[in-house]
């Protein structure tokens, strides 16, 4: 009888460590997703100061695409920070018009 109350003992060990390990995970779950939205939070933020000036180096004469190299982010993200602004989009094909010529077959 000795060996099975050892056996007994062993598992009743087994459960407890198993219990202690679903713990940390359910607290370390639940810690990463209040992490997470912390960092939602702050993007949040940054995003309202980018969208700031993006639509003030727009309005100074700098085109989307030298906006989106100056704040090292892509030419859609630019595009939608200075509409995010509220500063007016300029219309790109305006500035082509009358400068388009017929080729004379």
């Amino acid at each position: 009888m000795g060996s099975g109350s050892k056996l007994l003992k062993e598992a009743e060990d087994l459960i407890s460590r198993s219990r202690v390990a679903l713990t940390n995970a359910v607290e370390a779950i639940t810690t990463s997703k209040t992490q997470t939205q912390t960092q939602r939070r702050s993007k949040t933020m940054s995003v309202d100061a980018n969208a700031t000036r993006a639509g003030e180096l727009y309005a100074g004469g700098k085109s989307v695409a030298e906006v989106a190299a100056e704040m090292s982010i892509t030419y859609s993200q630019a595009r939608r920070l200075i509409k995010d602004s509220g500063t007016p989009v300029r219309d790109a094909s305006a500035r082509l018009k009358g400068r388009t010529r017929k080729i004379n077959s």
